[in-house]
């Protein structure tokens, strides 16, 4: 009789193989940046959803350009407009911040300008779409790199979580009762003293998950009595390259869904499933039939669960290209693309009762007011942690079947003996 081990490691080398190559999506839309005024590294994207009309979303960019960072996209690709404050290194975008007695879109950027946090309130149905929310910067002293803002299900209190090239990664509380914005420190998060690359907070299940440059996606509580603890989902050099950009969240029901990181070096976006935290695959953006170019080089990404218009009905992936003329720009990709690229298809999971309007590139929500923590799967449960505060998942699906194999053979073994 034939020996089955052989066949089934061969089959099974061979199928991880496949699964580790990125499988291909192509974009139906690019932005139209004006080069006089967004000339420069994009840096940064974050994706409002309109709870009342999806197709009047917006694109919120952050540009490296002395003349304008905060450039304002709308779903058709054109630009609408350009705050005039200076290069820009992140931004975030959630909706219901208390401000002054009422309910406003907060929107935070990491300002070059102002060397500090800068908080606009979004209007868009006025003459300026955003708006500068006092003189200058409500946290200035620290060049931040990333920003991301969060609302904690169990007290309801907002915070940002600002990142730095340096490695320096904190926490802060925001209130906005007298028409500005404070920041409050809450805590400094421990770090691997890696640039702080991408942040993106979970308000399901209280989670914090950062890109660190040199190290790769690393997992931390989101509450501000979180402590230090951290977990590495995935390092560069495995599951991701050496050189990776920010993270974004699709929210699918029930804690389900993806984390998705631009994995820069390779020019593809590596995908985690949302509640087990394990690597599913990559795919890369390539070039359009309709004459539009392919994505190089990503940094910044954004995706919704939501409906975005009549063009995205089911979702839309947006997908930073770095290497383009005259200036740097977005690429839009339907979510059901991207999806169905895999083998089995990833989730399309589109609620439509309206929960707040925002999904965000780095630090937005569409998590509604009501959710609460719920208790996830942890990778590597009952590993040590090291003095540092990490605990490192290192098992893979590919190493578990190796050894389930192995099992095979041993049995086989036995049952010939």
């Amino acid at each position: 009789m034939t020996n089955p081990f052989p066949l089934a490691l061969a089959a099974l080398l061979a199928s991880a193989t496949v699964s580790a190559q990125p499988v291909s999506v192509v974009p139906v839309r690019e932005t139209q940046p004006n080069p006089a005024v967004t000339g420069g590294a994009l840096r940064d994207v974050a994706l409002w959803v309109n709870p009342a009309d999806g197709g009047a979303s917006l694109l919120l960019t952050a540009y490296d350009n002395a003349n304008a960072g905060l450039v304002t996209f709308g779903m058709d690709g054109a630009q609408q407009e350009a705050e005039l404050d200076g290069p820009v290194q992140g931004v975030a975008v959630h909706d219901d911040f208390p401000l002054a007695g009422g309910s406003r879109t907060l929107v935070v950027a990491a300002s070059t300008t102002f060397n500090g946090l800068v908080a606009y309130r979004l209007d868009p149905g006025g003459a300026e779409r955003v708006v500068r929310i006092g003189i200058a910067g409500f946290l200035t002293g620290t060049q931040y790199s990333t920003v991301a803002l969060y609302r904690s299900p169990t007290s309801g209190r907002f915070y940002v979580f600002a990142g730095t090239a340096g490695g320096r990664l904190e926490q802060f509380e925001l209130t906005g009762a007298d028409g500005g914005v404070t920041g409050l420190p809450a805590r400094v998060l421990a770090t691997a003293g890696g640039g702080i690359a991408g942040v993106v907070a979970d308000e399901e299940t209280g989670r914090l998950f950062v890109t660190e440059e040199g190290q790769g996606l690393w997992r931390y509580s989101a509450e501000a009595d979180g402590g230090q603890t951290r977990l590495k989902v995935a390092s560069v050099g495995a599951a991701l390259n050496t050189d990776v950009g920010r993270v974004s969240l699709y929210r699918a029901s029930n804690g389900e869904g993806y984390i998705l990181v631009a994995d820069t070096a390779s020019g593809a976006f590596a995908v985690f499933e949302r509640r087990s935290e394990s690597l599913v695959g990559s795919f890369q953006v390539v070039a359009s039939d309709g004459g539009i170019d392919a994505v190089v080089a990503p940094v910044a990404l954004a995706v919704a669960s939501r409906p975005v218009g009549p063009d995205f009905p089911d979702g839309l992936f947006v997908a930073h290209d770095g290497v383009e003329t005259p200036a740097e720009n977005l690429k839009l990709v339907s979510w059901p693309a991207v999806a169905n690229a895999f083998n089995p298809p990833l989730r399309i999971d589109t609620r439509q009762v309206t929960d707040g309007g925002t999904d965000a590139g780095t630090g937005g929500t569409d998590a509604g007011p009501d959710v609460r923590p719920q208790p996830l799967p942890v990778p590597g449960d009952g590993d040590a942690d090291d003095d540092s505060g990490c605990s490192c998942a290192t098992a893979s699906v590919p190493a578990s079947a190796l050894l389930g194999l192995l099992a095979l053979a041993l049995a086989g073994r036995r049952r010939r003996s």
